[in-house]
C-alpha cells in the first residue's frame, strides 16, 4: 500500500491554518482573498474619484442650452 499523505506538522503553515508549498508566504485562498481586497479598494477609491469629476446629472451639455454667452 502506498501512503500519498503527507504531515502537517513540518513545513511552513498559512494563517489560516493551510499548509503551504516551499517559497509561499499564503496559501491560494487567501491570496486571492487579499488580491480581491486590494481590487475592490481601488475600485472604491476610483469611484470615488470619478463621482467628484463628473457633471451632475440633469444639467445642459450645451452651453448654448444654458444659456451662456460667450461675447
Amino acid at each position: 500500500m502506498i501512503d500519498l499523505t503527507f504531515p502537517l506538522d513540518d513545513g511552513p503553515v498559512c494563517a489560516c491554518g493551510a499548509a503551504l508549498e516551499e517559497g509561499q508566504t499564503l496559501c491560494r485562498k487567501c491570496h486571492a482573498l487579499a488580491r480581491w481586497l486590494r481590487r475592490t479598494a481601488r475600485r472604491r477609491k476610483a469611484g470615488r474619484r470619478r463621482g467628484e469629476t463628473r457633471r451632475p446629472a440633469g444639467r445642459p451639455q450645451d452651453f448654448a442650452k444654458a444659456g451662456v454667452i460667450w461675447t
